[in-house]
């Protein structure tokens, strides 16, 4: 007898697959990121602008845009201070497969009041160096908002689903 036969090897398209990859995790990412600002920034109060104004910069590398003004009380006891809080993020920034296979977004503030009132009840437990007693905050922290905005970046990350090899595997003729 005689058979003739016809095999057909499996191949990957990695490149293919590497640049379906990088677009779909570059949008994960900047999803992600839309999501934990507009969690954590629920918990940060309007007030002279300058806490809200810490994100403006990492907000704006996916082109989201931070209200970041102070109320009217806030205008005639301190001013605006949203210039303030943009010079007070430091690290703020958003990479994009940099180094190879790692996208992450970063958000760093030294504003005293922000990081005091992350941890504080700004009313039971001043910060020593900013409104002395008995000064009374309407939103006194503590904020939290980094554990909110880690559970909002966990639960989004579940979510989030690689592009399917299917497509990129390529069959190869082998003759017998």
């Amino acid at each position: 007898m005689k058979f003739k036969a016809q095999f057909v090897a499996p191949r990957l398209d990695v490149s293919g697959y590497r640049d379906a990859l990088d677009r779909a995790l570059r949008e994960a990412i900047s999803q992600a990121l839309m999501e934990w600002l507009d969690s954590v920034l629920e918990k940060i109060p309007e007030w002279s602008g300058a806490s809200r104004a810490t994100f403006s910069t990492l907000a704006g590398t996916i082109g989201m845009v931070i209200p970041s003004s102070p109320s009217p009380n806030a205008k005639v006891m301190v001013g605006s201070r949203v210039g303030e809080g943009i010079m007070s993020s430091a690290g703020s920034k958003l990479s994009l497969n940099e180094p190879p296979g790692q996208y992450t977004f970063t958000y760093q503030s030294n504003l005293p009041w922000l990081v005091w009132n992350e941890y504080n009840n700004a009313n039971e437990n001043p910060d020593p160096t900013k409104w002395p007693p008995p000064a009374k905050l309407l939103t006194p922290g503590p904020y939290e908002f980094q554990a909110k905005g880690l559970m909002t970046f966990n639960q989004f990350s579940k979510g989030v689903r690689l592009p399917v090899v299917g497509p990129f595997c390529i069959g190869k003729k082998i003759k017998v």
